[in-house]
């Protein structure tokens, strides 16, 4: 029997998970996935990053100093961004919306200003400059271009029900185990059946314990708004980047039985900064910009803020790590370390995931 392990519930882990079951010629007869936590588990853990993300897409050109991860990275959101058309489509329910995304910066790096590889209409769908009589005031570049926003934790339940109801079509039986893994190879252990495993841990949990030691994380703090009127920002997503570097950002969270939809007003972007709780300051800094910004938002002068969102992106230095490594147990895809671009990357990583897997192991017997 070909027993699929997947370490991780998070959006890559569910998303590897969902197109492994997709592919006849890959599903396997069991499929595991092993967790600390998993979508719907109240209160929300803030060592679970994915229920707390925005989320959407905003591209950016590749830099000069990572452009080797940005090219390949930036391949994994066109891969998500096509696949989310058709789950758009289809699947109402999973809360995806395409609308208009635009970028406003006030001091652009060379890279936005040339349109470098990764930020033009090669690869944007209704990518257009902004002419300077669009731009607000102090904003010296903008661009907009197609993009989605989607409600995290309802889309992140939407994966888990698509593999739930995936497995039960296809025979497929599923186990979804609660625990914190010290190392990979106790999955070995646990599961000596295991013919292929999956590591999707975030920060990269390795084989004999420990973490990828080019992991580390980046604390963001958003505020979760309750907006009650119609605002442009129904149909759109902006992000504005002031001259000291500071991001502000509006994000639609779409609900998926059309009652009122919420936004992220965000957000912070704090190196090994490993504080959980919400600070004041931070939440202060944001309303501020967001009065500015985005005063459409406010209600009777003032932002109606139903949560304050403390997240973790799981990063790595050098880009995300996709690839086989080939260990004494048996062959480990890794798939982690995506920072805050879990969502937009989510599909296309499962995708490259899947074709590492079919080159390194067994194919299960139809």
């Amino acid at each position: 029997m070909t027993n699929a392990v997947i370490v991780g519930s998070g959006v890559i882990g569910l998303s590897i998970a969902y197109q492994l079951l997709e592919c006849a010629e890959l599903r396997p007869e069991k499929l595991t996935i092993i967790a600390a936590h998993f979508p719907q588990d109240e209160p929300i853990s803030h060592e679970f990053t994915s229920p707390w993300a925005g989320a959407h897409f905003r591209p950016f050109p590749h830099r000069p100093e990572t452009y080797e991860s940005d090219e390949r990275e930036s391949k994994y959101t066109r891969v998500t961004y096509n696949i989310f058309k058709r789950l758009a489509a289809e699947h109402p329910e999973s809360t995806i919306q395409f609308m208009k995304g635009v970028d406003l910066l006030e001091d652009p790096p060379v890279e936005y200003k040339t349109l470098g590889p990764g930020y033009n209409s090669d690869s944007l769908e209704k990518f257009r400059k902004l002419d300077v009589a669009e731009l607000p005031r102090n904003v010296a570049f903008g661009c907009e271009y197609r993009t989605y926003c989607l409600n995290a934790p309802v889309y992140l339940a939407f994966l888990q029900e698509k593999v739930r109801s995936l497995c039960l079509a296809h025979g497929t039986k599923l186990l979804q185990k609660r625990m914190t893994l010290n190392a990979l190879k106790q999955v070995y252990t646990m599961f000596p059946d295991c013919t292929a495993l999956f590591n999707a841990s975030g920060q990269g949990l390795q084989m004999d314990g420990g973490f990828d030691t080019a992991c580390f994380s980046i604390r963001g703090q958003t505020l979760l708004l309750d907006v009650p009127h119609t605002t442009k920002y129904d149909r759109m997503t902006i992000t504005h980047q002031d001259r000291l570097g500071n991001w502000t950002f509006v994000i639609k969270r779409p609900t998926a039985d059309g009652s009122a939809a919420q936004f992220i007003l965000g957000g912070t972007k704090q190196p090994d900064d490993f504080s959980v709780m919400p600070r004041d300051w931070d939440s202060d800094a944001l309303m501020a910009r967001g009065r500015v910004l985005f005063p459409e938002l406010m209600c009777d002068g003032k932002f109606r803020v139903a949560r304050v969102n403390v997240g973790f992106r799981p990063a790595r230095r050098g880009g995300s790590r996709v690839e086989v490594e080939r260990s004494p147990y048996g062959p480990v895809i890794h798939a982690y370390g995506l920072g805050g671009m879990g969502y937009e990357t989510s599909l296309g990583v499962a995708t490259h995931a899947l074709k590492l897997y079919s080159s390194t192991c067994p194919a299960p017997k139809l």
